[in-house]
Parts: C-alpha cells; sequence; structure tokens
C-alpha cells in the first residue's frame, strides 16, 4: 500500500471480523485512515489496513455476497465488466456491485461467522434427528 492515498479514494478497507470491505477513504493522519464502508458504517483504520481496488483484485481472495443476502461465497471476480461478474466456485453466475464483495488477505486471520452459523445449524438438526430416532426406539419399546 502506498504511504498516502488519495482522499475519497474508493478502497478495501479491513473490517473487524478480518475481512477487507470496499470503503471510502475520507481522512488521512499519520495514525491512520478514517474510511465510511459503503454499507454505511464508519471506522478509523491503519495504514496497513487499507487496500487500493487494482491491488485487492489482483492479491485477495475476493468473495461475493449472494443476490444481496448476506452470504458470502467463494468465487472468480471479472471486474473488466460494466457491472463486474462474479463466477462463484458452485458454478454460479451473477453481476454484482462493488458493495457486494468482500476480500481476505492469504495468510490473515478472518471469523467464518457463516460457517460457524452453517455448523451450530446442523448441529442442531443433527441434535433433533437424534432426539426423534430416540423417541421412535421408546416408543417402540413401550
Amino acid at each position: 500500500m502506498n504511504e498516502m492515498i488519495p482522499v475519497v479514494q474508493t478502497v478495501f478497507a479491513r473490517w473487524s471480523d478480518g475481512y477487507y470491505y470496499p470503503a471510502v477513504a475520507d481522512e488521512i493522519s499519520e495514525h491512520g485512515v478514517k474510511v465510511s464502508f459503503l454499507d454505511g458504517g464508519l471506522c478509523f483504520v491503519s495504514n496497513e489496513q487499507i487496500v487500493e481496488l487494482c491491488e485487492a483484485f489482483r492479491t485477495m481472495q475476493i468473495q461475493g455476497n449472494w443476490q444481496n443476502q448476506g452470504l458470502f461465497y467463494n468465487g472468480r471476480l471479472d471486474n473488466s465488466q460494466d457491472p463486474m461478474v462474479m463466477y462463484y466456485n458452485d458454478g454460479d453466475v451473477e453481476a454484482v456491485e462493488l458493495s457486494q464483495l468482500r476480500g481476505a488477505r492469504p495468510g490473515e486471520p478472518v471469523i467464518w461467522k457463516q460457517a460457524a452459523f452453517a455448523a451450530i445449524a446442523v448441529g442442531v438438526a443433527g441434535l433433533a434427528i437424534l432426539g426423534i430416532r430416540k423417541a421412535r426406539r421408546r416408543k417402540r419399546r413401550d
């Protein structure tokens, strides 16, 4: 990342979950950058937590917010078109806006909320199925 980025430049900035989201660099100081995320959030981040768009598209694993439903999936972004096109790893394809993207730097920790929620849901469903099976066994014994 360059030492100084122009104010009001669209960048990817790191959020508390470890992912980088599109934002606008509003103010720059020697301590960091005040950014406005495209979803409306505001944050002050260090210069190391800012990635210019062209670098982000080139070096980060980009995920798309499938149909703007809040679920992000890995894929390959084609940013040479307008609108951009996201080719998801499962074969789905959709046109995306910049606000539908997030990125992760290789090797940096992120919080996989979506995966954690899915694991919890599978666990709860598994417990429910196990409970039904036990109830059926008890009923058969009676």
